[in-house]
């Protein structure tokens, strides 16, 4: 497997594999299966995709996409000279979910990381399966954060 920063014409297959990273979070979060919207979705991999403070990685099996992990940098909130790396999304097909290959991904986010020259690097997901997102995470020396989500009524 190698991981690479996708090219446009790789585009409609990466919108096409963030469709299975979809169903995997409607398991944990039914709501997103009604709330999806595929052009807010090609938005998003675009922003990502093409902001320097910004990137998205593909990871392939010959010339077919099989995984991705994309993040953004911030600045530290009480030093703007302090750049955090934050990995937004990270995914793997089942038939590509091994340490070996969520090692691969989070050493490229590592490597993009410092040529930002961010000074640590933070790691979330949107409710895929938060304890093993966890477990994955604490794996790779991530330390456990606070991070709880509270849906809201406007009513």
């Amino acid at each position: 497997m190698i991981v690479r920063q996708m090219i446009p014409q790789e585009f409609d297959v990466t919108v096409n594999l963030f469709g299975y990273y979809r169903d995997e979070a409607v398991e944990s979060l039914p709501r997103i299966a009604d709330e999806y919207d595929e052009n807010s979705v090609m938005k998003t991999i675009k922003q990502f995709a093409s902001k320097w403070d910004h990137c998205w990685f593909n990871a392939y099996e010959g010339q077919r996409p099989v995984g991705f992990i994309a993040g953004y940098a911030s600045e530290c909130p009480w030093n703007k000279d302090i750049i955090d790396a934050n990995i937004a999304f990270i995914f793997l097909l089942d038939s590509h979910k091994n340490m070996d290959n969520f090692r691969i991904l989070i050493s490229k986010f590592e490597e993009w990381s410092k040529t930002i020259k961010a000074r640590s690097m933070t790691a979330g997901d949107i409710g895929i399966n938060p304890e093993r997102t966890r477990k994955l995470f604490e794996h790779f020396d991530f330390k456990p954060g606070v991070w709880l989500g509270k849906e809201l009524t406007n009513g």
